[in-house]
């Protein structure tokens, strides 16, 4: 949810739970002033008729108006003044609610109960008006209070989502400066500097790590290419015995191992600084084939059988990826099968999948895609599948391991930024 989104949902019920509360309290506040207001009318009937009592002694006659009646009785008791309301005084046709002052009068040694009753017909209906014109107001104002609101607000986080928006689109490898959006609001100020100020700090740290990855692999490709040929020429010597011979051997595959695991990092760091900016139409069922062909010796030294189904597929990639992607699954699955094993390989617009047969290995299958997580029994790296699953990271595709029924799968899902052959 967005935040003025958020925002103007909590304001909104806000002001209604207030606005209605304020509303309630209103009404009655309204009722009670009219209804002083009405008791001091009938106050004053008390006054006149008192008078009247007092000039003519005598009682007044009983009246019965549209919205006000009076009556007298004589009382057995004494009458205690007070006010009261009757909830259907049967005026007319109706029953209106009404409010009714009754006082004690006294003539010629005789008590006499006075009631002078007064309907609340016009009060009730001033209340309502004053109801239907606050409601009226209270909707208006929500009104103005939402659209205020939508334009207000979303103009006042305009420099905020600018800044969003620049810091979404920030590459490293092009180095250009985040633009922000001019504004005189303190804390979008503060905000845009310290972005840019960690643009700055992230750029330079970029800039030194891939300096250290370029120069670091640079520096040690000479020396490893030193030792190789040293180690080829002390090989080849005639009169080394079987002990210095294997000694050799093994620094031999350690030295290729060491050449080797410095080109994965050097490559997963490239991967990772996002310097595979280019991509271009690849057919990939065409790649796959090149692939399962040049791999075809070591299939046959190990008597494996391979089947395929490979449709047309064509994706944007970059063409070095996507064969280390493929050389890396396939030899995967050539290094850890059995002998006269199988291996399949299915491509679709959907996905590719290769299965293979083989041991479980001895680690947690869910970590197989973690850095130098490899079987106790192989000769690789260890960077093979961690530099596969960047690679389909970069790209946007999900790639997933299995082991079930002796079988390893790795499936690449492309379900995005696919493209199909009739597309490109």
């Amino acid at each position: 949810m967005r935040l003025i989104t958020k925002y103007n949902r909590i304001n909104i019920i806000a002001t209604v739970i207030v606005l209605m509360l304020a509303s309630i309290c209103y009404y009655f506040i309204v009722r009670y002033v009219l209804i002083r207001q009405l008791d001091n009318t009938l106050k004053v009937e008390e006054a006149e008729i008192i008078n009247y009592v007092k000039t003519n002694n005598k009682l007044p006659e009983a009246t019965n108006y549209r919205d006000q009646r009076t009556s007298f009785e004589e009382a057995s008791q004494a009458v205690i003044r007070k006010f009261e309301n009757i909830s259907a005084c049967g005026y007319h046709e109706g029953r209106d609610a009404c409010r009714k002052l009754s006082f004690p009068i006294r003539i010629n040694g005789k008590n006499y109960k006075a009631s002078v009753t007064k309907s609340e017909e016009e009060m009730e209906d001033l209340v309502q008006m004053i109801v239907f014109i606050t409601i009226g107001i209270i909707i208006l104002l929500l009104l103005i209070l939402f659209i205020t609101n939508r334009v207000l607000l979303r103009r006042l986080w305009e420099p905020f989502y600018s800044t969003l928006q620049s810091i979404k689109q920030f590459n490293f490898s092009n180095k250009q400066t985040l633009s922000s959006q001019q504004t005189d609001i303190e804390e979008f100020k503060d905000l845009n500097a310290t972005v840019n100020t960690m643009q700055s700090r992230i750029i330079k740290d970029y800039e030194t790590l891939k300096n250290f990855a370029d120069n670091a692999s640079h520096e040690m490709q000479t020396p490893l290419a030193i030792l190789n040929s040293k180690l080829d020429l002390l090989i080849q010597e005639p009169n080394l015995n079987e002990s210095q011979t294997k000694q050799l051997q093994s620094m031999y595959d350690a030295m290729s191992r060491l050449t080797n695991l410095n080109r994965s990092l050097l490559l997963l760091t490239k991967i990772e600084n996002n310097q595979f900016k280019t991509t271009t139409p690849l057919q990939l069922d065409v790649l796959t084939k090149d692939k399962l062909n040049q791999l075809e010796d070591m299939m046959l030294a190990k008597h494996l059988e391979l089947t395929s189904s490979l449709q047309p597929v064509t994706l944007q990639i970059d063409h070095y990826l996507a064969d280390i992607l493929l050389n890396n699954l396939i030899g995967n699955a050539i290094r850890h099968n059995n002998e006269n094993g199988m291996i399949d390989v299915t491509l679709t617009n959907e996905h590719f999948l290769i299965k293979n047969t083989g041991p479980a290995f001895d680690f947690d299958g869910s970590l197989i895609f973690e850095r130098f997580k490899k079987n106790n029994s192989s000769d690789g790296t260890g960077l093979g599948l961690a530099i596969a699953k960047q690679i389909c990271d970069n790209y946007g595709f999900e790639i997933s391991y299995s082991y079930k029924d002796d079988l390893h799968s790795f499936e690449i899902l492309f379900h995005r930024k696919r493209q199909s052959r009739n597309e490109v």
